[in-house]
């Protein structure tokens, strides 16, 4: 594949990247119909509220999900969005990025993520969006308060994002992760503990 990239001219739009580096079918959501996109609402069920069932090897999140209220439903679409052995991709906002949309990212949240609806968590890292700098982290359930002296994030020249590749691996309903470290034995009532890996 890296040689393909290196052969090809640069694209004019997202939809041609993708389309030349081999796959057949494009498809954005946004609130609008620019850039090759179709007007869906992320906070609203895809499934439910429009119809919309469709299918793809490779869900990507880069820096949209911020910028959406329910962010169940934004996990939720993305979980319903990818077949299994698909990929999802989150680009997201880690630490910084004041004002930028309504959120910022942990990086416990998707191991979390991926233990809950049993997905391959592949790779995760923090890095500046122009790949200036990237950080590969261990993926760690639990939380790491020393981010951010560890890699002297105040120091960054752009504000870190997150950066998860994650694998759907079965055809299973979305489930909301707990945050591991409030998980199991801090949990009392085994109704709640129940729901959670």
């Amino acid at each position: 594949m890296y040689n393909k990239l290196q052969t090809i001219s640069t694209p004019a739009t997202t939809k041609e990247f993708y389309k030349d580096i081999g796959f057949r079918k494009y498809v954005a959501i946004d609130v609008n119909t620019e850039k090759d996109a179709i007007a869906l609402d992320l906070n609203m069920d895809l499934d439910k509220h429009y119809g919309f069932k469709d299918k793809f090897d490779l869900v990507t999140n880069n820096g949209t999900g911020e910028h959406i209220f329910n962010q169940y439903m934004v996990f939720k679409n993305i979980h319903n969005l990818c077949q299994v052995k698909g990929f999802m991709i989150h680009v997201l906002p880690f630490y910084g990025w004041v004002d930028h949309g309504f959120y910022n990212f942990q990086p416990n949240l998707f191991p979390c993520l991926a233990l809950q609806n049993n997905y391959k968590l592949h790779a995760l890292w923090i890095g500046e969006s122009n790949g200036g700098r990237i950080e590969k982290l261990d993926g760690k359930l639990s939380r790491d308060k020393g981010y951010r002296h560890e890699f002297a994030l105040d120091s960054w020249e752009r504000d870190p994002m997150i950066v998860a590749i994650m694998q759907k691996k079965e055809n299973n309903e979305f489930s909301s992760p707990q945050q591991h470290l409030y998980n199991n034995d801090n949990i009392s009532e085994s109704e709640i503990q129940s729901r959670y890996k």
